[in-house]
């Protein structure tokens, strides 16, 4: 059977989303080009209610898009010689495969902001320290950015955090004002070049003692003491395991920047459409203060 084109699988995924009776006339599903990623294709997708309204901000993966993924760090991304022996060793790169998509302009970039773009991150050895031990788990970073593109590309491979250049280490740990992030998003000094700032949930149930695997959590970006990106996590397991289930995204009192800010992400796989989706729900209109 021939798999569903976007026409159809984009009525897929609003369906997903929307809860029985919830829209009042035909959604909109706005997509951006595909970029090849393991034996399938990603995409960037937003929602829009008939209204204009967002409904969702999301990653779409077709089924293959798992099968056929590097296993090992890529070791040309991001790297810096942070032992000075003149040449770049296994542990001196991020080593992630780094997938960027920008918001179409128009009625998505309109209806969507204050975001503006998305970065698919794949990471075949998880992360290393100081990111906590459970995150060693194969996993993609679904990137969500409201600080521009040309800003964040302007962080500097070096010797600190993981592996960012020091004196931007220093302005990625700035502290976020306490009423734009929740108090359980935690800094560890988790900054990496070409991204930000990683502000932990805290009290992720993997983190615990004896808690549970790791399967996915949400973390806060952070740059110069603003917030600049919003990021589920997901192991690859996880997403293979096709679930269909939804988290609440951590509140903050305020938000610096107006506009619709979600309040949950989710992890679901449409069996008609044989793709894979991990998004950011239930936006909330915001002013800024």
């Amino acid at each position: 059977m021939k798999k569903p084109g976007w026409a159809t699988a984009g009525a897929l995924v609003v369906t997903a989303i929307l809860c029985s009776g919830a829209a009042t006339a035909e959604p909109k599903v706005i997509v951006t080009k595909p970029q090849k990623i393991g034996n399938g294709w990603a995409r960037v997708y937003v929602a829009l209610d008939a209204q204009g309204s967002p409904l969702a901000l999301g990653v779409s993966l077709d089924n293959s898009a798992l099968e056929g993924l590097p296993k090992e760090p890529d070791p040309t991304s991001r790297c810096f010689d942070r032992n000075g022996n003149g040449k770049i060793d296994a542990d001196e790169c991020v080593g992630d495969y780094h997938f960027t998509f920008v918001i179409p302009q128009g009625d998505a970039a309109r209806a969507i902001a204050p975001f503006k773009w998305v970065a698919l991150n794949w990471n075949p050895h998880g992360h290393a320290h100081p990111a906590p031990p459970p995150w060693s788990a194969p996993h993609f970073d679904f990137h969500f950015y409201v600080a521009p593109m040309e800003a964040v590309k302007l962080l500097r491979p070096g010797s600190c955090g993981e592996m960012i250049d020091c004196e931007d280490f220093k302005a990625a740990t700035k502290p976020v004002p306490a009423r734009y992030v929740h108090r359980d998003h935690i800094d560890v000094g988790a900054a990496v070049p070409g991204m930000g700032n990683h502000l932990i949930n805290a009290r992720s149930p993997e983190l615990a003692k004896n808690g549970p695997a790791f399967t996915h959590t949400f973390i806060f970006g952070a740059y110069d003491g603003h917030i600049t990106f919003l990021e589920p996590m997901v192991t690859q397991a996880y997403i293979a395991s096709k679930p269909d289930t939804c988290a609440p995204i951590k509140q903050p009192e305020a938000w610096e920047i107006a506009g619709w800010y979600p309040t949950r992400y989710c992890v679901r796989y449409l069996e008609a459409a044989a793709r894979y989706t991990v998004s950011i729900e239930d936006f909330v209109q915001r002013a800024a203060r």
